[in-house]
């Protein structure tokens, strides 16, 4: 990461899918946590066949895909590499319970030479309702606007309120130097959407499978750090961080 990167309070990219944003340079992360806020790696999981195919997965337990069973293991590398560079070190990861979350927490728990995931149920993905299967186009097709969605969708608000509880607890319930969390997209789309105004989690600012997100979670707040790092950002935005509880 070079000289200007490290100055900028913001950075502002080009509106294309998947690319790295950046909420607050190195020195403000730092800043942030030692104000004993303890950070949170968000990862999405790995991709499936249904994320080929567009298809909202919602809470069905659909499995990784080849391609998303590589993906989790270059996540894995370039994730544990990381941290252990940071002497961060961490005592387990937590999981959301469908199974493309905790196969890909598992290979972050191989990296990190840990035992298996901890299952921790409210970092499971929005509860789509009648909505979960349908691509797009049929999704359109039945219900054109977001006003006509079924009663048995789980809310953008209600998602995130949910997402930030259970972050909340985990971090205060545990004396852990950080957390690790494998989590779904659409979870975190609501997540990142509130704390950042829709700067994140809306229109083509949507988090990727197999990217890391970060937050600073205190008492009484969580701020967004970072979105959708890849192996090509991750390890050297960490490594400019000052993590006051490393070891």
């Amino acid at each position: 990461m070079d000289q200007n990167d490290r100055k900028r309070t913001h950075v502002t990219f080009a509106p294309t899918t998947g690319t790295p944003l950046l909420f607050c340079t190195p020195a403000q992360a730092t800043a942030l946590l030692l104000e004993e806020r303890k950070p949170v790696f968000l990862v999405r999981h790995g991709l499936t066949d249904w994320n080929i195919q567009m298809r909202l997965q919602g809470r069905e337990d659909i499995p990784l895909s080849e391609e998303g069973r590589r993906q989790a293991l270059h996540c894995a590398s370039f994730l544990g590499g990381a941290l252990v560079t940071n002497k961060l070190k961490m005592q387990k990861v937590y999981t959301s319970p469908l199974m493309r979350a905790y196969d890909t927490a598992s290979y972050i728990c191989e990296s990190l030479l840990l035992e298996g995931p901890a299952i921790e149920g409210g970092l499971i993905e929005r509860d789509y309702g009648s909505l979960s299967g349908l691509t797009p186009a049929k999704k359109k097709e039945m219900y054109p606007t977001p006003a006509e969605y079924p009663k048995d969708v789980e809310s953008i608000p209600h998602a995130a309120q949910r997402m930030k509880r259970t972050l909340s607890q985990l971090c205060s319930a545990s004396a852990e130097q950080g957390i690790v969390a494998v989590t779904h997209g659409g979870i975190m789309n609501a997540l990142f959407s509130s704390l950042t105004g829709g700067r994140a989690g809306l229109g083509p600012n949507i988090t990727q499978n197999c990217t890391v997100a970060m937050v600073a979670v205190g008492k009484y707040d969580i701020i967004p750090l970072s979105f959708n790092l890849t192996a090509h950002v991750f390890p050297e935005y960490v490594r400019e961080i000052d993590f006051p509880i490393s070891v």
